[in-house]
């Protein structure tokens, strides 16, 4: 008896293990395993960014400098800084500080509309430079750090000022006394010494590559920061000659003029450099990143849409105050415990006066 076979019309069906993956194809278990392992750029990109720690930051250190004002504001030491009045600044260096400080606002009123308002009121949109502006802007709030133990940046009470916020820093020396902030020329300082030499930073290094595309990082880099380093030597060391301020304390190995009137310290344009050539690296690393964003702003699609803006925001102004405090304040409030070269002319103008003394 010859058996019939029955004839299924269609496609063989072939039966396979579970887990086995057609040929040249994956199950969608692997291709999940796949897709964990090998993620798009944009979401890698996403999961390295650390834009919550630096928004934190930033969040802190702005409702720190919002306490140290209304505290400042509100107490008796907000007002311009006494000085004794047996010495009096030549008439060439007080009208040499008076034009530093018209200059100086100038400049830092200029830098603001450049970076600041004018993107703003072209395109409704804050970008990367307006927010290091409003960053650098509030670093005028650790100004005072610079004497937080000792008296080694000396201010001249005859400049535009009122006061100082010192004593709103925890466990600030007490010793130090009140002195004059230079409002006028210190606060734009942290817009041209930072800003504005991260800007002829970056010129330095694309003019570089422009010449020799194979150059290091590590050349361009250095070549930028040690012009800004000359840059600062010679600016600062005219600030001291015209009497704008002084440096009582120092550390003599290190120092221009030891012992003297105008003694410098070399490891101040240094820390300046070093401060440039933070807000430069953090501008670099958004013209060379595929979506424009910063290393600080990494992460910033994790955010919602409405709050993306304002994360980035208190994210550079973290970036900002961790800038200056690690390249600036903190190294410098270390070495003012290690000074050995004093200035023995600090004018009477230039001396802290000590409550129920002079």
């Amino acid at each position: 008896m010859i058996e019939q076979s029955t004839t299924v019309s269609g496609p063989p069906v072939v039966e396979r293990p579970p887990g086995t993956a057609r040929a040249g194809g994956r199950t969608p278990t692997a291709a999940a395993a796949a897709a964990v392992e090998a993620p798009e750029p944009e979401v890698a990109r996403a999961r390295r960014g650390m834009i919550v720690l630096w928004a934190v930051i930033g969040a802190a250190w702005t409702a720190f400098c919002v306490q140290a004002g209304v505290r400042w504001v509100l107490s008796d030491d907000f007002g311009p800084a006494a000085f004794a009045d047996d010495q009096r600044m030549p008439d060439w260096s007080f009208w040499a500080m008076r034009t530093v400080e018209i200059l100086s606002i100038a400049l830092a009123l200029w830098m603001i509309w450049i970076y600041l308002l004018r993107p703003l009121v072209r395109s409704r949109r804050l970008t990367l430079d307006g927010m290091i502006v409003i960053g650098s802007l509030l670093l005028i709030t650790i100004d005072p750090m610079i004497n937080y133990f000792h008296y080694t940046f000396a201010w001249n009470a005859q400049a535009l000022n009122l006061g100082t916020w010192h004593f709103t820093f925890p466990l600030a020396s007490e010793d130090v006394g009140v002195y004059a902030e230079g409002l006028a020329w210190a606060g734009p300082m942290y817009l041209y010494l930072g800003t504005g030499m991260a800007a002829l930073m970056i010129r330095i290094i694309t003019w570089m590559r422009r010449r020799n595309p194979a150059v290091s990082n590590l050349r361009s880099y250095g070549t930028a920061t040690l012009a800004m380093l000359l840059l600062d030597l010679v600016l600062e060391m005219a600030l001291v000659r015209s009497h704008v301020y002084a440096f009582p304390r120092t550390i003599e190995a290190f120092t221009l003029f030891p012992g003297s009137e105008y003694q410098f310290p070399v490891y101040e344009s240094l820390f300046v450099a070093l401060f440039a050539l933070g807000f430069c690296a953090l501008r670099m690393s958004a013209i060379e990143s595929p979506d424009g964003l910063s290393f600080v702003e990494r992460g910033v699609q994790r955010i919602r849409p409405g709050a993306r803006t304002g994360t980035r925001l208190l994210a550079v102004i973290g970036f900002c105050f961790v800038c200056g405090f690690l390249s600036y304040f903190a190294t410098w409030s270390w070495v003012s415990n290690n000074v050995d070269s004093y200035n023995p002319k600090v004018p009477s103008y230039m001396l802290p006066t000590h409550p129920g003394g002079s």
